[in-house]
């Protein structure tokens, strides 16, 4: 009795199966989606928080952190706060990518970028202001490349010096070497 329960049941399995992988696909589908939607929504809503955010960033980092880089005391806080301000500058970069994309080429695209490609949506978007001779949007983007990563390998730079300033021994007034 037991065994013909079990076959029933590995019956309505098997055929369930038919009708359940095509409505995992369509869910999956369906999240995908609504994943993407929403980091379009949270970019845009985000946008004007990240361009005043970014704004201060730099005029921190010219004016306060750049003048602290020049002093070995407070060295490695400057390349703390220009490696912590990249990313700020890298969140206002990857909103803007994904709102251009979005606004060019829709969400297949954006999806693309973000599935396929594997590198994400910058390189979408600077495909995309290639394609669309939008050359200010090109500058723009390799402005925001340029200021994420140049302010992080600066900030890294800068903790780095900082670290071997401490460790290694200085000289003195009369040249000799004296320990910290």
């Amino acid at each position: 009795m037991e065994y013909l329960h079990e076959s029933r049941f590995k019956k309505a399995a098997i055929s369930a199966g038919g009708f359940a992988i095509p409505i995992v696909i369509c869910l999956g589908l369906f999240l995908i989606l609504l994943l993407l939607r929403g980091m379009v929504w949270a970019s845009d809503k985000l946008m004007p928080w990240l361009m005043t955010a970014s704004g201060i960033a730099l005029l921190i980092c010219i004016f306060i952190l750049l003048p602290m880089s020049a002093f070995s005391r407070s060295r490695a806080w400057a390349g703390v706060g220009c490696y912590y301000a990249s990313f700020v500058f890298g969140a206002m970069l990857w909103a803007y990518s994904c709102l251009f994309v979005v606004f060019n080429w829709g969400y297949g695209a954006l999806a693309v970028g973000l599935i396929f490609a594997g590198v994400g949506v910058l390189p979408v978007a600077l495909l995309a202001a290639l394609f669309h001779a939008e050359w200010s949007v090109l500058l723009e983007l390799v402005f925001g490349i340029m200021l994420t990563f140049g302010t992080r390998v600066f900030g890294t730079w800068l903790i780095s010096k900082a670290g071997r300033a401490r460790i290694s021994p200085t000289l003195d007034t009369a040249g000799k070497v004296r320990p910290l």
